[in-house]
């Protein structure tokens, strides 16, 4: 795993550290996901008597800027062998900043199947996540690949320090070892680095750590495809308002998933098109209702819905059954903020789903359009800020939490993305004195914030402190002697300030508009021109010609 700027090194880790001995865990999982499996319960223990082949993994000619320019069949001295021996230098840097950043991270290393230090990994990834400015998540994946590579992969660590591995082929590497046993990965690791790594091209390395991890994986390193289920919300990368629920299990399984949507979407779409050829000039009003026509569309449209559309709404549409389970009602209502500009349909201003997620302003139209129940949130228009209802009392009033939950619709801990619709609680910055409510801990808008349940315990128990400042941003302190400090900026609704800045230009300009009107009315403007005007070079006869724009096409204006 590799963060967006691997080269940055930590700046907290101040010791050397040495390699740990092997561990009688091996970490499996897949991307976003980590666990400790005992060796023991592999699905199937390997022969420690049998040894992986090993081949002679070797270069017909070393890697040099002279024959890498003859490899991409580049003049030798010429502008590209340069430009091409400079790649490959940066290459070589870039692998040496990564092992940098990973030697760094591994001294923040948590044994992550020790109970007792859950606390310890906790403020760990936390404090590294702050550092790095990322995410708590990255953060853990980086730790579990920093602790793999510099503590159980120590030779293939060495050729990334190096240089001579790039951090692509690395990344390989910690994938292929993360679910081996012990006994493997020491083999896997001295097997990888017998190889001539800084000379082989990249398909001759990819194709022979294919063929080393088949090996393994014959031997039972595989993990099963049962231990992988799971489903994953995604958002969409570029905010179109979409996201993808991604559904992970053994094929068998997923492929009779899609089997049966499959087998539904048609039986349906063979009924609505039965309905529609047998009463083409039925209305959503009259006749038998068609089967699924959940908007009245085929209806009034007079054509089936599409395969794509059918599985969707079945899957969207159905109830979902839990066994008997009752599933508690949600504690929170989800917000979706719509500028009253876009409302009224005079700005395209975004809104946001439940306060992170953008939603394009015809997607928000829409779906106001469909409530029933609107409900105002004042902001101040110059710095977004939401403006806060009065309370005096220890637990915060309905909206009180719901204005809490718009200024932290994530967990307010830096760096944690988890959503506080559900598994978060109120905190007293300030503690709530209960004995003596006047003398401090306010049960206020400025004294409180929403935290995840687990970052709640956190603080609680002094793992974290934070401290709410005057101008309304917070600063905390990781750690019980604090490793970290930060100070964050209270979140603000971003739209208001952009709007009423257009307003004000807006406004400006009009005026502008009506003193131009005034002074033509009144004859003034034409009298000023007359009368000699402004000195403007592009009103006189031997004016420049006017500039060209054919290269970039339209003028900027």
């Amino acid at each position: 795993m590799a963060l967006d700027a691997p080269g940055v090194p930590l700046p907290l880790a101040t010791e050397a550290r040495e390699p740990a001995q092997p561990s009688t865990t091996s970490t499996t999982g897949t991307t976003g996901t980590t666990s400790t499996t005992s060796t023991c319960n592999s699905p199937r223990m390997s022969d420690p008597s049998r040894r992986a082949p090993r081949r002679q993994v070797q270069a017909r000619v070393p890697l040099t800027h002279d024959s890498l320019a003859a490899r991409g069949k580049l003049e030798a001295g010429s502008p590209d062998a340069a430009a091409a021996g400079r790649l490959l230098e940066m290459q070589r840097a870039t692998s040496r900043a990564r092992a940098t950043l990973l030697s760094q991270a591994a001294v923040f290393w948590v044994d992550r199947d020790d109970p007792d230090q859950a606390d310890d990994r906790a403020e760990a990834d936390l404090a590294v996540a702050i550092a790095l400015r990322t995410t708590t998540s990255r953060a853990t994946r980086l730790l579990n690949d920093a602790h793999l590579a510099v503590d159980l992969l120590p030779e293939t660590f060495a050729l990334l320090a190096h240089g001579d591995m790039p951090s692509e082929w690395f990344d390989k590497v910690l994938r292929g070892a993360r679910d081996l046993t012990v006994t493997q990965r020491a083999e896997f690791d001295e097997i990888v680095a017998s190889w001539d790594i800084a000379s082989i091209p990249a398909d001759r390395f990819s194709d022979e750590l294919r063929l080393l991890r088949s090996w393994y994986d014959a031997e039972g390193a595989r993990t099963r495809a049962e231990d992988l289920r799971d489903v994953v919300l995604e958002r969409s990368p570029c905010d179109d308002g979409t996201a993808t629920l991604r559904i992970t299990g053994p094929v068998p399984e997923i492929h009779a998933i899609a089997q049966h949507l499959d087998a539904a979407a048609r039986a349906i779409q063979a009924q609505q098109r039965h309905a529609v050829e047998h009463d083409p000039g039925r209305t959503p009003e009259g006749g038998a209702p068609i089967p699924f026509d959940l908007d009245g569309a085929v209806a009034r449209d007079g054509s089936a819905m599409s395969l794509a559309e059918l599985r969707y709404a079945i899957i969207t549409r159905t109830a979902l059954g839990t066994d008997g389970v009752e599933v508690p009602r949600p504690a929170h209502r989800i917000n979706v903020v719509v500028p009253v500009l876009t409302l009224m349909g005079l700005s395209d201003a975004p809104a946001t789903y439940d306060g992170v997620v953008p939603l394009p302003a015809d997607m928000a139209r829409s779906l106001a359009a469909a409530e029933p129940i609107w409900h105002r949130v004042l902001t101040d228009p110059t710095s977004g800020e939401f403006l806060p209802l009065p309370a005096d009392r220890y637990r915060p009033t309905a909206e009180m939490v719901e204005h809490l939950r718009l200024r932290d619709p994530v967990c307010a801990v830096p760096s944690c993305t988890r959503s506080t619709s559900s598994d978060a609680e109120n905190d007293h910055i300030e503690e709530f004195d209960h004995v003596h409510p006047e003398r401090g801990g306010p049960t206020s808008i400025a004294n409180l914030h929403r935290l995840h349940w687990g970052h709640h315990d956190d603080k609680t128990r002094r793992r974290i402190d934070p401290e709410r400042t005057s101008d309304g941003s917070t600063t905390w302190s990781i750690g019980t002697s604090p490793r970290v400090r930060i100070s964050v900026s209270p979140r603000r609704d971003l739209i208001s300030p952009i709007v009423a800045r257009a307003l004000v230009d807006s406004w400006d300009r009009y005026q502008w508009t009506l003193e131009l009107d005034a002074l033509e009315r009144t004859g003034f403007a034409d009298r000023f021109l007359r009368e000699g005007g402004p000195e403007d070079p592009f009103l006189d006869d031997e004016a420049p010609p006017p500039l060209e724009f054919e290269e970039y096409g339209d003028p900027p204006f």
